[in-house]
């Protein structure tokens, strides 16, 4: 196998992020049903999905050298690790999904509209997109911010910029649950955050 590039072992996303935000993301799998894919990052969330319950099965994308989602010896039972991105998962299972959790993955991510895309493409006709992520301060001030957050993902590889809702909804995707809130613990680049679901509208499934 071969070695992940340095960058892989150097995840960008501040150390603060795990706990300032590991209740919101235990709550946020916990909402998770069906067949869920889980799109990485940490695993100490992972025990809040309901395996064999309301949850049918997890998959989690496991980033080659990410050592803050550990190894998966120690699992929950119904927890399976690929080792691929979201495009390799695309490829074989379209639409396979009943859930998909995104526990701040768009900071990392260059091409939201492909990425936002290629999600829906994974998610069953009446599945959920489940959301937690930083954003861009609401109104005046946060357009202000933008060009700082052009100027810092120059510098440190995060894309804080954006207004994930209404990129959501420019997609066509209805937006449900939205709670915007601040996290102080975090570097202020990161301290806006939404949480939310979305998901096909009802005339399109």
């Amino acid at each position: 196998m071969a070695t992940p590039p340095l960058v892989a072992w150097m995840n960008p996303l501040p150390m603060e992020v795990a706990p300032a935000l590991a209740a919101r993301r235990r709550s946020l799998a916990a909402r998770a049903r069906g067949r869920v894919l889980d799109l990485g990052g940490w695993a100490d969330h992972l025990g809040a999905y309901r395996v064999g319950e309301s949850v049918d099965s997890v998959v989690m994308l496991d980033g080659p050298g990410d050592i803050r989602a550990g190894t998966g010896r120690s699992d929950p039972p119904g927890v399976r690790r690929l080792e691929v991105g979201v495009d390799a998962v695309a490829d074989v299972e379209p639409g396979a999904f009943d859930s998909i959790v995104s526990l701040v993955r768009t900071p990392l991510v260059a091409d939201l509209d492909r990425f936002i895309t290629t999600l829906t493409g994974l998610l069953d006709t009446e599945g959920c997109l489940y959301w937690l992520e930083p954003v861009r301060r609401a109104g005046r001030v946060g357009r202000v911010l933008a060009l700082g957050g052009s100027l810092g993902r120059a510098a440190g590889g995060l894309h804080l910029d954006r207004d994930l809702p209404a990129e959501l909804r420019a997609r066509g995707l209805v937006v449900t649950d939205l709670s915007r809130f601040e996290v102080p613990t975090l570097s202020a680049p990161m301290r806006p955050c939404v949480e939310a679901v979305a998901r096909r509208p009802v005339s399109s499934r």
